[in-house]
């Protein structure tokens, strides 16, 4: 019995060995160790194996050649460990090199294996860097494989006070896999190299941690210790600016110039679009010749300068042949309620309709209801737009509450502003409708804004060049107001824009009473036009200050209550004219020797397989 108890255990410690041993022969397929020796000391590290391959060796060949771009090929040893199409090669294209975006283009020039043939690849743009996805699609591949990728970059040689610099990430820390042997090999047959540095480690680290080598080609460097992922193999190489080397031409360095900085066309474009169209095609016409009360015999033209500052003309009196919509659609270019209402006003005026206030008690408060009336007997001609304001009121019968035009007048808008636009266009004011000019050219504005915005986000993503996008909206921002100020007036046009606003200053300041109040002029047209120039309450105060009755037209008004009668009927007309059954109205980087670290200058990326 006692033998049979020794026989197993001495099987339990065999198996609870064999267990044993096994986990660390399994564990160590993932993890290998990795003895690096140097002259004084031994420095192990482990090498970290992605679960899918292991890059056996890495090699670079670099050549820096006659026309100052750098010719690289590197030398790709991967070890599959399961079934796979191939690698990705990431290789940055654009860099930030003192606070400057630097595009330097890269031409790929083969993708080879071992024996030279070449390997299916495909290459597109990912954010700052070119991707290759190298390999056939329709095959799967294991075990050893050879990828020889050579391309060529430009600009990448940047200039420094004693020499000329070239600072290059050779491997990348975007890598899914360790590396268990790295080399570069730099040589420069037009340029003497005067000296030579390299990192080696984690990302923004500044220990050498390398080895660097000259033979009689150029210099080799290669890491004292394994690079993992997350690690970067970095070598800056200076080369004599006292050198056979060509320097970029004209024409390169505006092609250069174009790759850096064509985010920022577009981040302009928008505002100088709409000022340049704005100049040429949006400012008032004017004449050369006479004053702003007549046309003159000669009609030659210019256009109006927008530093100009002309004398304010003194104009006291309505101005002739216009009604007080007119005047203020000419004032601000649309036809907006406020000058709906005024010619309800000049209407009433003309005794073509009465308005009349009505009041009645409440529980708490009073309700104030204003009633049109309309008078079958007037002596004035009617102008296409008014026949359609009263048209647009009587509809249905003579006496006619505004509360009861509420959900019903605002159908008769679109035809009333088109009227007044239309009066304005046959008499030489505007030479086309104000506001369709400017929703065309908003909606060219619009659309060039989302595009531009759609080329900066494109360049952005490219570049990391964040300033574009503010200087796109502020721009975009004030050159709006440009397309919106596209509804140029006639040469005539603009002289009546004059009158108008020498008549709206003269009214605001008071200035009339001297010259009118004494004779009593105008009044009753100036009330209208007040109304349409948004200045009606100055002049309502300075009646009452001069006792002068309000119109008899608006019999709703007492000298005490005029001003307030008059904000309230304008308030309440607004409201209700355009009010519609829905309830809305119709209307990194510097020199690689001075603060250089692993991780700096161009070249780096990374790469993975798929």
């Amino acid at each position: 019995m006692k033998r049979l108890l020794s026989v197993l255990s001495i099987i339990f410690l065999f198996s609870l060995g064999g267990v044993f041993f096994s986990t660390v022969y399994a564990q160590s397929e993932d993890l290998q160790l990795e003895i690096n020796t140097d002259t004084s000391t031994q420095r192990a590290k482990q090498l970290i194996v992605g679960g899918d391959f292991v890059i056996k060796n890495f090699t670079a060949e670099m050549l820096l050649d006659k026309d100052s771009s750098l010719v690289v090929k590197e030398k790709i040893e991967v070890d599959f460990l399961i079934n796979k199409h191939g690698i990705f090669r990431v290789i940055p294209d654009t860099y930030k090199i003192s606070n400057k975006t630097l595009v330097t283009p890269l031409e790929i020039m083969s993708v080879t294996d071992k024996e030279g043939k070449k390997i299916p690849f495909t290459k597109d743009h990912y954010n700052q860097s070119v991707r290759l996805k190298i390999g056939d699609p329709d095959r799967t591949i294991t075990g050893k494989q050879l990828y020889q990728i050579s391309y060529r970059v430009k600009r990448i040689l940047q200039n420094y006070p004693g020499h000329l610099e070239i600072y290059w990430n050779v491997t990348g820390h975007e890598w899914d896999t360790g590396m268990e042997q790295v080399r570069a090999i730099f040589t420069s047959p037009y340029a003497k190299i005067i000296k030579t540095e390299c990192f080696a480690g984690p990302v923004g680290s500044s220990e050498s941690n390398c080895l660097v080598q000259e033979t009689p080609q150029g210099v080799d460097f290669s890491p004292s210790t394994v690079i993992n992922p997350g690690d970067d193999f970095t070598i800056v190489v200076g080369v004599d600016k006292n050198n056979q080397l060509l320097a970029p031409g004209l024409l390169d360095k505006i092609y250069f110039f174009v790759l850096d900085y064509w985010g920022y066309v577009f981040a302009f474009l928008p505002l100088v679009f709409s000022l340049t169209l704005w100049w040429f095609f949006g400012r008032d016409k004017t004449y050369l010749f006479g004053n702003v009360f007549y046309k003159p015999q000669n009609t030659k033209e210019t256009t109006v300068s927008p530093f100009n500052r002309p004398h304010l003309p003194m104009v006291y009196s309505p101005i002739d042949s216009l009604t007080p919509s007119q005047v203020g659609a000419i004032f601000d270019e649309r036809v907006d309620m406020q000058d709906i209402v005024a010619e309800i006003i000049e209407l009433a005026r003309l005794k073509v309709l009465d308005i009349k206030k009505e009041e009645t008690k409440k529980l708490l408060g009073t309700k104030t209801e204003y009633i049109f009336t309309k008078n079958n007997q007037f002596n004035h001609k009617l102008t296409a737009y008014q026949e359609k304001i009263v048209q647009g009121i009587f509809s249905t019968k003579n006496t006619v509450k505004l509360s009861e035009l509420k959900n019903k007048f605002y159908s008769s808008l679109e035809g009333i502003r088109r009227e007044i636009y239309n009066s304005l266009i046959k008499t030489d004011v505007f030479p086309h409708n104000p506001i369709s000019t400017k929703a065309l050219w908003t909606g060219v504005y619009i659309a060039l804004g989302i595009g531009c915005f759609v080329l900066t986000s494109i360049y952005i993503e490219r570049t990391n060049a964040f300033l574009t996008m503010p200087i796109l909206f502020i721009g975009g921002f004030l050159g709006f107001f440009f397309a919106q100020a596209m509804g140029r007036r006639t040469a005539w046009g603009h002289s009546l824009y004059r009158q108008t606003v020498g008549l709206r200053w003269y009214l605001d300041k008071g200035k009339w009473r001297e010259e009118i109040a004494e004779k009593n002029l105008f009044f009753e047209e100036i009330l209208p036009l007040a109304i349409s120039l948004g200045v009606v309450e100055k002049l309502a105060r300075d009646m009452k200050d001069l006792g002068i009755q309000p119109p008899d037209y608006f019999t709703a008004a007492s000298i005490n209550t005029f001003s307030r009668d008059l904000n309230s009927f304008s308030s309440s007309a607004t409201s209700s004219l355009s009010s519609s059954p829905s309830g809305s109205s119709s209307w990194s980087g510097g020199s690689g020797f001075s603060g250089g670290s692993s991780g700096g200058g161009g070249g780096g990326g990374g790469g993975g397989s798929w």
